[in-house]
């Protein structure tokens, strides 16, 4: 499960060949979230109160790199960093 991205004590990671909806995973400060793509919504899982809105600007800041390595992953392809959000919490 390769990491994509590290910001405020989280890292965001993709699986290969994951199940549909397009998603990603996101680990840090003792919680583990799904987050739905392209859209940033929380599909399962928990986040620190506050989180949840930056990492939803932050896809959608990303949202044509974060699909793109969803389709990377989804071929075995290796997958690409993303850029951290510009502000921190």
């Amino acid at each position: 499960m390769p990491i994509i991205c590290e910001f405020w004590g989280f890292k965001v990671y993709m699986y290969y060949q994951d199940h549909l909806p397009p998603h990603f995973h996101v680990r840090g400060r003792g919680t583990h979230a799904v987050i739905s793509l392209p859209d940033g919504a929380l599909l399962a899982g928990d986040l620190p109160s506050g989180i949840a809105s930056h990492i939803a600007a932050w896809v959608q800041e990303n949202a044509e790199a974060l699909m793109e390595n969803w389709r990377r992953a989804r071929c075995k392809e290796p997958l690409l960093k993303v850029p951290s959000p510009k502000r921190g919490v």
